[in-house]
Protein backbone atom coordinates (compact mmCIF):
# COMPACT_ATOMS: atom_id res chain seq x y z
CA UNK A 1 0.00 0.00 0.00
CA UNK A 2 1.53 3.45 -0.90
CA UNK A 3 0.75 6.08 0.99
CA UNK A 4 0.71 9.66 0.35
CA UNK A 5 2.47 11.47 3.09
CA UNK A 6 2.30 15.28 3.58
CA UNK A 7 5.73 16.47 3.38
CA UNK A 8 5.70 19.68 5.91
CA UNK A 9 4.50 17.74 8.48
CA UNK A 10 5.90 18.24 11.86
CA UNK A 11 7.92 14.86 13.25
CA UNK A 12 5.45 15.62 16.85
CA UNK A 13 3.20 18.02 16.37
CA UNK A 14 3.53 18.34 20.09
CA UNK A 15 0.39 19.07 22.82
CA UNK A 16 0.29 22.44 24.77
CA UNK A 17 -0.25 23.82 28.19
CA UNK A 18 -2.88 26.62 28.31
CA UNK A 19 -3.04 29.81 30.01
CA UNK A 20 -4.20 29.71 33.62
CA UNK A 21 -7.53 29.94 34.26
CA UNK A 22 -10.72 28.26 34.94
CA UNK A 23 -11.53 25.57 32.48
CA UNK A 24 -14.57 23.20 32.30
CA UNK A 25 -12.56 19.50 31.80
CA UNK A 26 -14.29 15.91 31.33
CA UNK A 27 -12.66 13.16 33.52
CA UNK A 28 -11.07 11.22 30.92
CA UNK A 29 -9.76 8.28 33.12
CA UNK A 30 -8.86 7.18 37.06
CA UNK A 31 -6.40 4.79 37.95
CA UNK A 32 -5.82 3.83 41.72
CA UNK A 33 -2.71 3.44 42.61
CA UNK A 34 -3.17 2.61 45.84
CA UNK A 35 -1.74 0.29 47.99
CA UNK A 36 1.82 1.38 46.41
CA UNK A 37 0.86 5.17 46.59
CA UNK A 38 -2.13 5.49 48.28
CA UNK A 39 -3.22 7.59 45.60
CA UNK A 40 -5.76 7.97 42.65
CA UNK A 41 -4.33 9.04 39.25
CA UNK A 42 -6.72 11.73 37.42
CA UNK A 43 -6.45 12.28 33.81
CA UNK A 44 -8.52 15.33 32.34
CA UNK A 45 -8.84 16.41 28.89
CA UNK A 46 -10.49 19.97 28.01
CA UNK A 47 -14.03 20.16 26.37
CA UNK A 48 -13.57 22.54 24.62
CA UNK A 49 -11.32 22.81 20.84
CA UNK A 50 -7.61 23.69 20.24
CA UNK A 51 -9.16 26.93 18.43
CA UNK A 52 -11.07 27.99 20.86
CA UNK A 53 -8.10 27.83 23.98
CA UNK A 54 -5.32 29.70 24.47
CA UNK A 55 -1.59 28.99 25.05
CA UNK A 56 0.39 30.13 27.59
CA UNK A 57 0.95 33.28 26.38
CA UNK A 58 -2.74 34.16 24.82
CA UNK A 59 -1.69 32.90 21.35
CA UNK A 60 -3.76 30.31 19.37
CA UNK A 61 -2.38 26.65 20.25
CA UNK A 62 -0.41 24.93 17.29
CA UNK A 63 -1.10 21.69 18.70
CA UNK A 64 -3.54 19.71 20.73
CA UNK A 65 -4.08 20.92 24.56
CA UNK A 66 -2.23 18.47 26.84
CA UNK A 67 -4.18 16.52 29.03
CA UNK A 68 -3.66 16.99 32.74
CA UNK A 69 -2.21 14.50 35.24
CA UNK A 70 -3.47 14.84 39.20
CA UNK A 71 -3.06 12.78 41.76
CA UNK A 72 -5.06 13.18 44.91
CA UNK A 73 -4.59 11.51 48.29
CA UNK A 74 -6.56 8.58 49.63
CA UNK A 75 -5.30 8.98 53.22
CA UNK A 76 -7.99 9.32 55.95
CA UNK A 77 -6.72 12.91 57.23
CA UNK A 78 -6.11 14.08 53.17
CA UNK A 79 -9.59 13.55 51.55
CA UNK A 80 -9.81 17.61 50.79
CA UNK A 81 -8.93 17.07 46.84
CA UNK A 82 -11.13 14.09 46.65
CA UNK A 83 -13.77 16.02 47.97
CA UNK A 84 -13.59 18.50 46.01
CA UNK A 85 -13.39 16.43 42.92
CA UNK A 86 -16.23 14.73 44.10
CA UNK A 87 -18.27 17.33 44.40
CA UNK A 88 -17.51 19.48 41.42
CA UNK A 89 -18.66 16.32 39.58
CA UNK A 90 -21.86 16.48 40.59
CA UNK A 91 -21.68 13.27 43.00
CA UNK A 92 -22.29 13.25 46.72
CA UNK A 93 -19.96 13.04 49.14
CA UNK A 94 -20.08 9.43 50.58
CA UNK A 95 -18.83 6.29 50.17
CA UNK A 96 -18.33 5.63 45.84
CA UNK A 97 -15.80 4.25 43.58
CA UNK A 98 -14.01 7.21 41.56
CA UNK A 99 -12.11 5.04 39.20
CA UNK A 100 -15.77 3.92 37.83
CA UNK A 101 -18.07 6.74 38.53
CA UNK A 102 -15.77 9.93 37.94
CA UNK A 103 -15.05 9.04 34.10
CA UNK A 104 -16.80 10.84 31.67
CA UNK A 105 -18.15 13.34 34.24
CA UNK A 106 -17.16 17.37 33.67
CA UNK A 107 -15.88 19.32 36.34
CA UNK A 108 -15.20 23.22 36.57
CA UNK A 109 -11.16 22.94 37.42
CA UNK A 110 -8.74 25.87 37.83
CA UNK A 111 -5.35 25.10 36.18
CA UNK A 112 -2.19 27.17 36.57
CA UNK A 113 1.14 26.57 34.45
CA UNK A 114 4.48 24.79 36.15
CA UNK A 115 7.72 24.14 34.34
CA UNK A 116 8.02 20.54 33.96
CA UNK A 117 11.28 18.96 31.79
CA UNK A 118 11.91 22.25 30.36
CA UNK A 119 8.36 22.52 28.93
CA UNK A 120 5.44 24.35 30.60
CA UNK A 121 2.75 21.51 31.56
CA UNK A 122 -0.69 22.35 33.16
CA UNK A 123 -1.50 21.77 36.59
CA UNK A 124 -4.74 21.13 38.67
CA UNK A 125 -4.71 24.74 41.02
CA UNK A 126 -8.20 23.20 42.47
CA UNK A 127 -11.80 21.76 41.63
CA UNK A 128 -14.27 24.62 41.99
CA UNK A 129 -17.77 22.84 43.87
CA UNK A 130 -20.62 24.57 42.29
CA UNK A 131 -22.15 26.66 45.50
Amino acid sequence: MLIKVNVNAEVSAGFEAVKTGNYRMRVKQVTDRNPEKNDLEVVLEHTLTPTELAGTAGQPLKGQPSGVYDYITLADDKQWKLRAITEAAGLPWGDYDPVIDLPGREVEVTLKTKPYEGELRNKVGRYIVPK
